[in-house]
């Protein structure tokens, strides 16, 4: 491979770097600083970075993609559930209020509004194509992640994880707005491995790193699927 790849984003950067794939640059927000330059209503990636992603030969894209984990990775205080609209059939809490499909899904819209918007200025910088990626599936058993949880970005809410069918339908839906943005946009969606989820679609425990985030291993599976397709071969 003659150039390298790029991933720019945020923290799900990690397990593509974790991967050890000497042809991968890493842009990771939570390293760089701040990556953004604005001219009034205009944005613009900074020179430096606007550098790596033009010198990639592809460029994989995690900005954002975390929305549903501040919306539904810890219990609200009102606990709540909702039915899946692409996915009907899958568990619903009937003791938690219901609360209609839109209503989640105009709230997920709106958080992921600033990040999703991003993706047109990397698009600009980019000498080859531009891949969006799914964020990983959310692990089942709540005991990997609450250990982990950042209890102070959830002030007034209780000290628990959120029911893992909960999580996991925020996720798909998450999954269906990004993916929808990618389309207006004019760019590929890559949705998480298969071969990384367990039998009912969550992160199998051995892709894991922290019960939010994905490790080595799974990025190593995503890198190897993309580089078998043969427009970014």
């Amino acid at each position: 491979m003659n150039a390298p790849w790029a991933c720019i984003g945020h923290s799900h950067v990690l397990a593509l770097s974790w991967a050890g794939d000497a042809a991968l640059d890493p842009i990771n927000f939570w390293v760089t600083g701040e990556p953004w330059l604005t001219d009034g209503d205009a944005t613009s990636l900074r020179p430096d970075l606007a550098k790596r992603v033009g010198d990639a030969a592809v460029v994989l894209c995690v900005i954002g993609g975390s929305a549903h984990t501040v919306l539904g990775l810890v219990e609200h205080h009102r606990p709540f559930d909702f039915v899946l609209p692409s996915d009907p059939d899958l568990p619903t809490d009937e003791t938690r209020d219901p609360m209609p499909a839109q209503a989640v899904r105009q709230t997920l819209a709106d958080l992921n509004e600033p990040y999703l918007d991003k993706i047109p200025v990397v698009m600009r910088y980019a000498s080859g194509p531009v891949i969006c990626l799914e964020p990983p599936p959310p692990v089942a058993e709540a005991s990997r992640i609450a250990p982990n949880v950042p209890w102070s970005y959830f002030p007034g809410q209780p000290r628990r994880v959120a029911p893992k069918w909960l999580r996991y339908k925020l996720w798909r839906m998450q999954s269906e707005i990004m993916a929808a943005a990618c389309r207006r946009f004019g760019v590929s969606y890559a949705t998480a491995p298969d071969s990384a989820k367990d039998d009912e679609g969550f992160l199998h425990p051995r892709y894991d790193e922290d019960g939010v985030h994905a490790n080595g291993a799974y990025g190593a599976l995503v890198l190897e699927g993309l580089r078998r397709l043969e427009h970014v071969a």
